[in-house]
């Protein structure tokens, strides 16, 4: 190991050892979020057998698709080290016309000047989701990352506003001209993706 790569290794120790030292124990956080949704983009693609056994290709490829929605969900969270916090979150939102989900997701987020006090913060998100059928055969991945502000509004109670950036991409069932929605028996291939962008706020406590 070179001398540069040591003294990189024992800065980050150094670095760690001193956040943990000065950090107070992790502290659960529970709260709300709610909020307005639209979506931006969307691209899709499908094959699938029509009744009478023809075989369908169809699909559009990422154009602007705008649609309104809403989201609300209720969330867990453990904060540590004076600025991280980690989130579970379960919820209800919309994608796309008609097409609602219920996903589940862990967030990671970053206070830059701590979250003891009034801090912007920076976040992460992953997860998966369920239909409005509470079924997974759907294979929803959600992907989103953001920035917000948080407001304190006592010692215990706090308040966030956020925008919010969504990949969400699924494989909803081909509606046909003619014989409507196929069911998943006659799908050979489904993928649709959404891009939209959250505004909301939390309440935190």
């Amino acid at each position: 190991m070179g001398k540069s790569l040591k003294l990189a290794v024992l800065g980050i120790v150094i670095l760690t050892h001193t956040m943990v030292c000065q950090a107070e124990g992790p502290r659960l956080r529970y709260g709300v979020q709610w909020g307005y949704n639209a979506l931006a983009l969307s691209a899709c693609q499908y094959t699938y057998l029509t009744d009478i056994g023809y075989r369908v290709s169809e699909g559009e490829d990422l154009h602007a698709d705008y649609f309104t929605n809403a989201f609300v969900s209720a969330d867990l969270g453990l904060e540590f080290l004076n600025s991280l916090a980690l989130t579970a979150r379960a919820g209800y939102r919309g994608v796309a016309k008609g097409y609602r989900v219920f996903p589940a997701e862990l967030q990671l987020s970053w206070f830059t000047k701590g979250y003891e006090g009034s801090s912007p913060f920076l976040f992460a998100v992953g997860g998966l989701a369920l239909t409005e059928s509470l079924g997974f055969d759907d294979n929803i991945n959600v992907v989103a990352a953001g920035f917000g502000y948080r407001h304190k509004l006592s010692h215990k109670i706090s308040l966030d506003g956020f925008v919010r950036t969504n990949y969400i991409s699924c494989s909803p069932l081909p509606i046909d001209e003619y014989d409507g929605v196929i069911a998943r028996e006659r799908t050979i291939y489904s993928r649709a993706t959404n891009l939209s962008i959250d505004f909301g706020i939390g309440l935190y406590f």
